[in-house]
């Protein structure tokens, strides 16, 4: 018997009994391990610190700190990190921190195989990498030194702290965030207690230029900018890359075989001199991936993309990359800019670019300093023919510092979901020039421009280098659409006397509970909303008689279901269509019984913008190999597994999808926060921020209409039965999901409680005796059901009335034959 780590919906206790022992798969050979930080109870990392340290997971979107003293708290904003996991959380990471004061202080965090579980332990040839911001109090000429940690094959147990030169275990370096550790290595690594390279930034300056060109504020430090930390190890030489300058390798044998880490030091004692307590270590995207051998290619910047402070003039930068092999030559087969800020850089230069034995290539860059200002962040990956390096990436970083008041040209506010709500946006103004600026209440003008007001107070100062964020409230009267208004604020910049900004949200209000159509219709032409709350779905009756009155689809057979036929052609098949608004936030939830169909894909629920030339809205189907599909704007968001859905058989389905900002211009690619996608009150996919958003649409019948069994009315239609459909104006909770699932029927609203679940499960192999036990209510009546797979329970034979034993009941039967049997408890009505 082995207990299952997969989670069953909590008011169905589930339990799942296997016929012998599972194994555990070994990791793909490529990647070693991945750490995203987005939260602490996701996070596989293990803590050791000194005293006065600690650390926090943070948005660093908006990331508030305090000033030493009590002297207040202020606001920064970072920019994403280049080297994002797929799949991760944008803007969220690990803020380690040495508190002022005290004695010397460190904080690490060990690669860990689960959260607080053992350290891992790596070896052979690998990478490690992940992004280090580390920040500096940007009005301060000194500061205190503090540095970012990183350190691989570490021996010992996994309570030991590494701090900066204190230890003699592992191979472990720095990188100072100020440039004032001097000789004893502003960058450094060791080998055990014995330096292994060190390099002085005053003593390195064009070492330091290349790998930090924003970091001028302090000696060319990597301060308050993205830095990539790259270590190989391959057999026993290590080598350390920032920002993809080879900082140094190792001449003796290095550590390489023992854990791996990260983390951040105030090697010294003593306070600030003075400023915002802006000093901290932000890390983020932590990997580490196998090396098949040392490359014969290496990549850092010749020439650095300077500052940008004109206007509309984009600023060259070139890449260069070194063959050191004597008797190979090799190829860049292409380029590809990718990351947060991608369009801000483009090329300059095509591929393929030979590279010649013991020769170089230039890949050439252009950064085009498009609005807003500042430091813009992406990466640069290029393809080569190197066995041992088929991939290089490189962080692309450039500072846009026009000398002006400026914020963004349109401002999208969140849309309003309900009658007489408000939606809310944030408007930054930046603030590039040397002296302060001061605006004034904005003016409205617009056809709708009375609908939106900046809150606080005005005149507003906006301190020089420094933002300010503006409140912004839209308010909707009127009917529902796109509403539309520009702010004028008045300035004393010289350059800048009006700062203009165009603002527009949508008007789209309904209660959370759009529609319920139960599907219990016997005749007529429409399917009824029990809510009232919308119109009644319009039935298409191409095939008569319709399919009303088919067996139902709920658990315990409460009222029936319908059939649908598939319409394929503007003359076949049966379907409905919905009126139910649409919004930015939605959530489904219905019941289907799958029919086979010859070809082409079967859907379920959609909503088109087909006529306003904005593309398809959403839509949900299934393909012909049994994959469930949920698009958003013609782009998958979440999708099964083939053969998940199977004909014939029934299945409770259900979709959820958050957008925040509502609908965004139709410009572009619009996002939105989470998918998330149900089959029996399980969830099986997710997508997080940022997933495919809504495009604005024209309201017209068509994009208003939400099309049930089919994509239009001439289509890929569904065939099968369908029964209780659900439509909401708001993202249900996987627990309102699970809830819906084992309570059918009822909507997400109007749940109840249930008093039992399963605590315990025992299988004894030798009898195939099985135990449960479960939490019961005095006077219930329980069932034990079973199915070999999380469908078409049936009871237990002997099992089907089995009254309460108070607090805890258990019942004690044969597990039938088979490689695993599924088990859940039912209460009698």
């Amino acid at each position: 018997m082995k207990n299952p780590s997969r989670s069953f919906p909590p008011s169905l206790s589930v339990a799942l009994v296997f016929g012998a022992a599972s194994t555990t798969q070994p990791l793909p050979a490529a990647s070693l391990y991945s750490e995203p930080f987005d939260s602490q109870a996701t996070a596989k990392v293990l803590v050791n610190k000194l005293a006065n340290a600690d650390l926090a997971y943070v948005d660093y979107a908006a990331l508030l700190r305090d000033q030493p003293g009590g002297g207040g708290p202020v606001t920064l904003s970072i920019p994403e990190a280049p080297n994002r996991i797929p799949g991760s959380a944008p803007r969220r990471g690990v803020l380690l921190n040495a508190t002022y004061g005290g004695t010397a202080r460190t904080i690490n965090l060990l690669a860990s195989a689960t959260p607080g579980g053992a350290a891992r332990v790596f070896s052979g040839d690998y990478r490690m990498a992940f992004d280090m911001w580390l920040a500096v109090d940007r009005t301060s000429t000194v500061g205190t030194t503090e540095v970012g940690i990183f350190g691989i094959g570490h021996s010992g147990a996994a309570t030991v702290s590494y701090a900066r030169r204190t230890t003699g275990v592992g191979t472990f370096g720095w990188a100072s965030a100020e440039g004032g550790i001097g000789a004893s290595g502003d960058m450094a690594l060791y080998v055990g207690i014995t330096p292994a390279f060190v390099t002085e930034n005053l003593a390195n300056p064009g070492l330091y230029g290349l790998a930090f060109p924003q970091g001028a504020a302090l000696k060319n430090t990597p301060n308050n900018q993205w830095t990539q930390v790259e270590i190989t190890a391959i057999g026993d030489k290590v080598t350390v890359f920032l920002n993809g300058v080879k900082f140094g390798v190792t001449t003796e044998p290095a550590i390489t075989n023992g854990f791996a880490s990260i983390g951040y030091e105030d090697p010294f004692t003593g306070s600030t001199p003075g400023g915002l307590n802006k000093q901290f270590g932000l890390f983020d995207n932590l990997t580490l991936d196998t090396l098949p051998g040392a490359p014969s290619l290496e990549a850092s910047p010749l020439t650095v993309i300077p500052v940008v402070d004109t206007p509309l003039l984009p600023t060259a930068g070139d890449f260069i990359v070194t063959n050191l092999s004597a008797t190979t030559a090799y190829t860049i087969t292409s380029g590809l800019i990718d990351g947060p800020d991608a369009g801000s850089f483009s090329f300059s230069s095509g591929f393929p670019l030979p590279i010649p034995a013991l020769g170089e290539a230039t890949v050439g860059l252009n950064f085009n300093p498009a609005t807003p200002n500042g430091l813009k962040v992406a990466r640069l990956i290029l393809t080569t023919t190197d066995p041992n390096l088929p991939q290089i990436p490189l962080p692309l970083q450039a500072l846009r510092a026009i000398n002006s008041v400026e914020a963004a040209l349109n401002l999208r506010v969140a849309s309003v979901s309900v009658e007489n709500g408000t939606g809310s946006g944030e408007l930054t103004v930046t603030n590039n020039s040397t002296a302060d600026v001061s605006l004034s209440a904005p003016t409205k003008s617009g056809l709708h421009g009375a609908m939106f007001a900046v809150t606080g107070v005005f005149p507003k100062i906006v301190a020089a280098g420094a933002e300010a964020i503006l409140p912004v409230v839209f308010t909707p009267t009127g009917t529902k659409g796109l509403k539309s208004g520009v702010l004028d604020f008045v300035t004393n910049d010289p350059g800048v006397p009006t700062l203009s900004v165009s603002v527009a949200a949508r008007y789209a209000f309904g209660p959370p509970l759009l529609a319920q159509y139960k599907m219990d219709d016997t005749a007529g032409t429409t399917l009824v909303d029990s809510t009232g709350v919308s119109p009644a779905a319009a039935l298409q009756i191409r095939e008569a008689p319709f399919g009303f009155s088919q067996p139902s689809l709920l658990p315990g057979g409460a009222g029936t279901s319908v059939r649908l036929t598939p319409a394929d052609t503007s003359a076949s098949g049966n379907f409905a269509t919905s009126n139910a608004v649409h919004l930015p936030n939605v959530s489904y939830s219905l019941w289907i019984k799958p029919e086979p169909k010859e070809a082409g894909i079967r859907r379920i629920l959609h909503r088109s913008s087909l006529f306003t030339t904005k593309g398809t809205l959403y839509s949900l189907y299934l393909t012909p190999t049994g994959q469930l599909v949920f698009e958003v704007n013609s782009l998958t968001a979440v999708e099964s597994a083939d053969g998940v859905i199977m004909d014939n058989t029934v299945y409770h389905v259900a979709v959820t999808h958050s957008d925040l900002n509502g609908f965004e211009n139709s410009t572009g690619t619009p996002t939105a926060t989470r998918t998330r996608l149900f089959i029996n009150g399980v969830q099986i996919a997710e997508s997080i921020d940022p997933v495919a958003g809504f495009t604005d649409y024209t309201i017209t019948t068509t994009s208003e209409g939400l099309y049930i069994g089919t994509a239009t009315s001439a289509g890929q239609g569904y065939i099968g039965l369908m029964d209780d459909l659900q439509v909401y104006s708001v993202e249900l909770t996987p627990e309102q999901i699970t809830g819906m699932f084992s309570q059918p029927g009822r909507n997400a609203f109007e749940l109840v409680s249930l008093d039992y679940k399963i605590t315990s499960v025992q299988y004894d192999p030798a009898t195939s005796k099985v135990t449960l036990l479960w939490n019961s209510a005095a006077g219930a009546v329980y069932s034990v059901q079973q199915s070999t797979t999380t469908t078409g329970f049936t009871d237990v034979p002997g099992q089907a009335n089995i009254p309460s034993g108070g607090v805890g009941t258990s019942a004690t039967f044969t597990a039938s034959a088979g490689p695993r049997q599924f088990f859940q408890i039912r209460r009698k009505p």
